[in-house]
C-alpha cells in the first residue's frame, strides 16, 4: 500500500516537471544566428567625386540633332533698350521742343442771303399780268443761304455771286448820284411791275440802310434779305423811303 502511494507521488512529480519544462520551452525565444549580411566585414567606402566629374554632371547634356528647340526669330537678345543709342531720345525731344506751334486755322467769314417777293402775293391785282408765272407759290426766290465772302466785300458783291451760283436772273445799273449800284430786277421782276411804288430793297440784320448796296461792307455773321416792296417800303416795315419821297 505504501509502495503504491510512493509510486503515485513519483508520477505526479514527473508530470509536474514535464509541465513546467513545456512552459519554459514556449516562453523562451531562440537566439538568432548571425547571417552573412550582418557579418562584421565593412562595406567598401565610396570615394568622393572629383571636381571635373561634378562639373560634367552639372552641365546639361546637349539634345540630339533634330530635337533641338527652335529659337524665336522675333525675340531680341538682351534688353531692347540697350539697342537704342543713348543720345537719340534727347535729340528727338530737343528737336520737337524747338518746333513752332501750329497757327490756328483762320475762319472764313460767312453771311446769310435770302430773296423774297412774297408781298406780291397780297397785291396780285397790281401785278403786271405778264409776270404772273414768275411768282413762286410761297414768294421765295432764294431760301436763306450761307455764303462765304472775303474781307472788304459788300452786299452787292455777295448778291451778284449768289444769283450767279443759283442761276437767278439779276439786273442792275450804276447811279452816279448815289455812287452805288441800283438793283433794277431780280428773277425777272423789276421795279414798277406791281405798282408805282414797287421795287427791290435790302435789309441787313433787320434794318434797312439808307444808302446803296455796293457801299455796305459786310461783317461776319450778318443776315441779308432782299425784299420786293409794293408800297415804297411801308408794306415791308421800312418808313424812311416814304419820308424821303415826300421831301
Amino acid at each position: 500500500m505504501k509502495t503504491a502511494k510512493r509510486l503515485c507521488a513519483a508520477l505526479l512529480a514527473l508530470a509536474l516537471i514535464f509541465t513546467l519544462a513545456g512552459c519554459n520551452a514556449q516562453t523562451t525565444e531562440p537566439t538568432p544566428t548571425p547571417t552573412p549580411a550582418q557579418s562584421e566585414t565593412p562595406a567598401p567606402a565610396t570615394s568622393a567625386p572629383s571636381e571635373t566629374e561634378r562639373q560634367e554632371a552639372e552641365t546639361p547634356a546637349a539634345p540630339p540633332i533634330g530635337e533641338q528647340q527652335p529659337v524665336e526669330s522675333g525675340a531680341p537678345e538682351g534688353n531692347a533698350s540697350d539697342a537704342l543709342p543713348t543720345g537719340g531720345s534727347s535729340d528727338a525731344q530737343d528737336s520737337s521742343s524747338n518746333k513752332p506751334d501750329a497757327s490756328p486755322e483762320s475762319t472764313v467769314p460767312t453771311c446769310t442771303v435770302s430773296i423774297s417777293c412774297a408781298t406780291i402775293l397780297e397785291n396780285l391785282d397790281r401785278l403786271n399780268a405778264e409776270k404772273a408765272d414768275l411768282i413762286p407759290a410761297d414768294g421765295v426766290l432764294l431760301a436763306p443761304t450761307a455764303v462765304e465772302f472775303t474781307e472788304g466785300e459788300n452786299v452787292f458783291d455777295v448778291l451778284k455771286r449768289v444769283c450767279r451760283e443759283n442761276k437767278i436772273h439779276m439786273e442792275f445799273s450804276e447811279t452816279p448820284v448815289y455812287q452805288s449800284a441800283y438793283i433794277e430786277g431780280i428773277g425777272n421782276l423789276y421795279e414798277f411791275d406791281c405798282g408805282e411804288g414797287s421795287g427791290w430793297m435790302y435789309r441787313v440784320d433787320g434794318e434797312y440802310p439808307n444808302f446803296g448796296c455796293s457801299k455796305y461792307e459786310l461783317k461776319d455773321g450778318q443776315n441779308i434779305e432782299w425784299i420786293y416792296t409794293c408800297d415804297l417800303g411801308e408794306d415791308v416795315g421800312c418808313e424812311w423811303v416814304g419820308e424821303e419821297t415826300a421831301k
